[in-house]
């Protein structure tokens, strides 16, 4: 699982973090200025962000209790990690808790306002096809993971999740369930699975 989330990557480089954290939050910055005084739209509804409806609470609280779960079965099973998981364990070990919860909080907000809720929002108006929509949306997410990833079979992992992610959003057209699933699957191989994995 680690290793589907965080190969290529030197989360203990803390300039390459802070470059992260920058050029996603200014790229959804950019985007703002474009829907708010190009497109003249509001914001936040422009790219799906509406309150939550009940079945939303019901999925999101699903969510955070399978991840509940998978932390105390790690917990009890303390899984101990050898070869390549062990290296990249240790990777993510030696970035501050900070920099890694600043990563995932990043990532799930700015990764599904730029790729879900702007990408397939504005190209189902070009395409008139949600479907169409939801596919480049995808592509341009895995795209955008490449220099993370490279072309290995990870990427295959990247674009799943990024599938996934988009029927959620055409399910639901609220942003809002997409960034707190996408905060869980980042969480777990950040978070979690350091908190409770142990190194051979």
């Amino acid at each position: 699982m680690l290793a589907a989330l965080v190969p290529n990557q030197n989360l203990a480089n803390r300039s390459q973090d802070l470059l992260v954290l920058i050029c996603e939050w200014g790229s959804v910055g950019i985007l703002f200025v474009i829907v708010s005084g190009w497109e003249r739209l509001p914001f936040l509804a422009s790219i799906g962000m509406k309150p939550l409806e009940r079945r939303d609470w019901i999925a999101i609280a699903f969510l955070f209790i399978v991840a509940a779960v998978m932390a105390v079965v790690l917990a009890f099973m303390r899984p101990a990690l050898s070869g390549t998981n062990a290296a990249q364990l240790r990777q993510v070990i030696g970035a501050p808790l900070g920099v890694r919860v600043a990563l995932v909080v990043t990532a799930g907000i700015c990764e599904e306002i730029l790729f879900r809720g702007y990408a397939i929002q504005r190209l189902q108006l070009f395409t008139k096809n949600i479907w169409v929509a939801a596919l480049v949306g995808t592509i341009l997410f895995t795209a955008a993971h490449l220099p993370r990833y490279g072309l290995r079979p990870a990427l295959i992992g990247v674009f799943m999740i990024s599938a996934v992610l988009s029927l959620i959003f055409i399910w639901r057209r609220n942003i809002a369930v997409c960034i707190a699933l996408h905060w869980l699957i980042d969480g777990f191989g950040l978070l979690i699975v350091p908190a409770f994995a142990t190194i051979k």
